[in-house]
């Protein structure tokens, strides 16, 4: 029997008395082994960091499938997808130079959560129940669920605000697209003219 081995089958065969020493020896030597912990921690930071990030690559890619599936996962829930929506007004702002007045994701969170209390799921302009499918898509492919929760501006020449926002459906959202409510009332007052106001959808 090898070294290694014995000490194996010494460390099986006294393993509970083996962790309490261990806990004594740290309950007893607490600030000191804190202590050396950092000192060790700011003498060998670069080392620490570099293995950290080896060990980050390589679990990322070994487990990729699996942080994918969970990532889906999570995104499909209603909070995971209210992220997902927030990080793509972040970076519309930022890259269309639009003014964006939430604070952070908690008041944008919040601002849905007043939308939901009023109107449940369903899209406030056309009634129809909105919903969270993120990572419906092959690889390679990018579609659009028509159904999905989407951030419209009412305004859309003013940036994101409470007051300039509302969730509604994509669908309805790419419809809508720059049409403004004086534009929206002045095809309404056209279509009346013309049609009356009888079944109008």
């Amino acid at each position: 029997m090898t070294a290694a081995m014995k000490l194996k089958e010494y460390y099986q065969n006294n393993r509970e008395k083996i962790l309490v020493k261990r806990k004594k020896y740290y309950l007893d030597n607490r600030e000191e082994t804190i202590r050396k912990q950092k000192e060790y921690n700011l003498k060998n930071r670069e080392k620490i960091n570099k293995r950290q990030r080896i060990y980050s690559v390589g679990y990322r890619e070994d487990n990729r499938k699996i942080l994918l599936v969970k990532q889906n996962i999570y995104f499909n829930t209603e909070r995971g997808f209210m992220i997902s929506l927030w990080n793509s007004i972040k970076k519309s702002s930022k890259k269309h130079k639009r003014i964006n007045k939430f604070k952070d994701f908690d008041e944008f969170h919040n601002h849905w959560l007043e939308q939901k209390a009023r109107y449940g799921m369903k899209c406030p302009a056309t009634g129809v129940e909105m919903t969270t499918i993120k990572g419906a898509n092959k690889p390679g492919e990018f579609k659009r669920i028509m159904t999905n929760i989407s951030t419209d501006r009412i305004l859309s020449t003013e940036g994101y605000s409470p007051e300039n926002l509302i969730f509604t459906t994509w669908k309805y959202n790419n419809a809508k697209n720059n049409i403004t409510p004086n534009m929206a009332k002045a095809f309404l007052r056209i279509v009346e003219e013309r049609y009356g106001t009888d079944d109008i959808e």
